[in-house]
């Protein structure tokens, strides 16, 4: 039962004065248990004699009531003394766990998945606030109580006392005996519940897809499947529970009975006093209260053991990033410069092979290619959310190793393929690029990007709600957000990755006439998939398996044979018949 786990004693900072506090009141209400049993065994046991007056039982009795009510308040403080360690173990546990999440670059959030994350700061926090309210506590208390115990006990029957002290601690190895099965199950458990979770969560996201196509039944048939086999998971973990319990009570139950008989035995020979008998029988249960305890603590937090061994992989992974702020700069040197860079995703081929391109500044440069080709690991490498492996990028001259992410991020800003919006209101979703932001400042961005006619239409204007992730709001007008929250950074250079790939027809004409304006002031780096709508930039480079194929304006590129012109030729075929049909219409 000894679980002594690295990472949860770790993670105990803060809480070890509630861990002994809590265990002191329980060593107080022992002792108070003690004292009761005293007291009424004496008075029991003088019931009958002469020497006994009223004054003598008065005295006993008044001396039993504040005993039991001292016990009483105990219990309670105790009771509340767990209640705060747990609420404190929680909010220490969160904000570690959430502290590091918050570290992670986007690598690695892909890599450890959003359904482990939940788990462990949520169902895994659950587990483990146990370890430090009850389980800590509990161990402390029954290695001191025995003890004590045995103390107040020898003097009075020495055969019981070193009986019930002796099952009391071999109690604890015949435990650890269903404790190994018990943690081997609550791995498999863990296991379990997060491939449900996961799945459940799928499942609920892409609820639409699957009753599109007609695979809701499929997916609810795996789902229930899954679902039994958590089931399962938990059963067999609460047959070893019962198990150990049944085992575990009739070594207890034993060694009362057997204590009580040896007393009762010292008392028909004589060698005892009835009050000493008492004294036995009061104090046997005693013995193995903080076992029990002990033992109900164990199965409960050996869930958050497993939950620490998941917590433990997250708060493993490495956030430290290369930084060097003496780097130095290249003087006469502007825009954004990418000298022989290679990356490569952890398991997988090369994303870019020594790559070279410029973004000059207060131009427009854009990036085509084939799904694949490494467009988007460009601009994940220029928000720094991933390492390359060889050559350096430069920001202005400086290279980005000896910018800070907060330094980088102020200058350089990315609208993505989905922008992520947040329950509250648009004003609460817009200011989390510029927090001191007036309303007029909110209004003028929302201006540019064509959305502000529609945010005073609104009853509540600025303080219209969102809803969920944004669920109030057309995709158009989400992107149209995103770029909104851009403008709100002041960056000077702007990263549309894929920007209006999930918007209508008409939001990407208004997005991108957006976009337009934006370059006569800004600088931009446009990935996307319409190569209409990039033909107008400065500087085009078409990406191929990770490498730089051609380079040049549209003209240039048109005008030689390559991905480019086949690419542009291939999209005005398909968009030629989608073309006529308007036009028929």
């Amino acid at each position: 039962m000894l679980l002594l786990n690295r990472t949860l004693l770790r993670m105990a900072k803060g809480l070890w004065g509630w861990i002994f506090l809590i265990t002191g009141l329980k060593l107080a209400v022992l002792m108070g248990l003690a004292a009761f049993a005293r007291i009424i065994s004496g008075f029991l046991g003088n019931l009958v004699s002469p020497a006994m007056t009223a004054g003598d039982g008065a005295r006993a009795v008044v001396s039993a009531l504040i005993t039991a009510a001292a016990m009483l308040l105990l219990d309670l403080l105790t009771g509340e003394s767990q209640y705060r360690c747990t609420a404190k173990a929680r909010q220490t546990l969160r904000a570690g766990i959430f502290s590091k999440v918050l570290e992670l670059d986007v690598g690695n959030v892909e890599k450890i998945g959003p359904v482990s994350a939940i788990t462990s700061s949520v169902d895994g926090v659950e587990s483990m606030q146990v370890y430090y309210s009850q389980y800590l506590p509990g161990l402390f208390y029954s290695l001191l109580a025995p003890v004590y115990l045995f103390f107040q006990l020898w003097q009075v029957s020495l055969a019981p006392a070193v009986l019930l002290f002796a099952v009391s601690f071999l109690l604890l190895p015949v435990n650890n005996i269903f404790r190994r099965h018990i943690e081997t199950l609550k791995t498999q458990y863990w296991s379990s519940m997060e491939d449900l979770t996961g799945y459940y969560l799928e499942s609920v996201q892409g609820l639409t897809t699957f009753k599109l196509f007609g695979k809701d039944g499929d997916r609810q048939e795996v789902l229930s499947e899954k679902s039994r086999d958590f089931n399962n998971k938990i059963m067999d973990v609460m047959r070893v529970n019962f198990s150990s319990f049944l085992l575990t009570d009739g070594l207890i139950y034993g060694a009362v009975a057997v204590s009580t008989c040896i007393a009762a035995g010292q008392l028909l020979a004589g060698t005892i006093p009835f009050s000493s008998g008492l004294m036995v029988l009061l104090l046997s249960f005693g013995f193995f209260g903080s076992v029990r305890q002990l033992m109900n603590a164990t199965h409960s937090a050996l869930a958050g053991v497993s939950a620490a061994d998941k917590v433990e992989k997250l708060l493993a992974i490495d956030t430290t990033r290369p930084y060097d702020s003496s780097l130095p700069a290249e003087k006469d040197s502007s825009g954004i410069r990418v000298d022989h860079v290679s990356f490569r995703y952890p398991g997988r081929d090369a994303a870019l092979r020594d790559i070279s391109l410029e973004i000059p500044k207060g131009k427009v440069t854009a990036l085509v290619g084939l799904s694949g080709s490494g467009k988007s690991t460009i601009a994940s490498l220029l928000m720094r959310f991933s390492d390359w492996e060889k050559g350096r990028i430069l920001l202005d001259g400086r290279d980005l190793v000896s910018l800070t992410p907060e330094e980088l991020r102020r200058r350089v800003i990315l609208v993505p393929q989905t922008v992520s919006l947040y329950s509250g209101t648009i004003r609460e979703n817009l200011r989390m690029a510029a927090p001191n932001a007036t309303d007029q400042e909110l209004l003028e961005a929302l201006d540019q990007v064509r959305l502000k006619e529609w945010v005073l239409a609104q009853p509540e204007g600025l303080s219209a709600s969102v809803g969920d992730a944004g669920g109030k709001l057309s995709g158009g007008q989400r992107q149209k957000m995103g770029i909104a929250r851009a403008l709100l950074c002041r960056a000077e250079y702007i990263l549309f990755d894929e920007a209006t790939s999930s918007v209508d027809r008409n939001s990407e004409q208004e997005i991108w006439s957006c976009i337009n304006e934006l370059a006569q002031t800004r600088t931009l780096l446009i990935i996307s998939h319409r190569l209409s709508t990039i033909r107008d930039a400065d500087m085009i480079y078409v990406l191929e398996n990770g490498q730089v194929s051609q380079r040049g304006s549209h003209l240039e590129l048109m005008a030689e044979p390559g991905l480019y012109r086949r690419l542009v030729e291939e999209q005005a075929k398909l968009e030629q018949p989608g073309e006529e049909e308007s036009c028929h219409e």
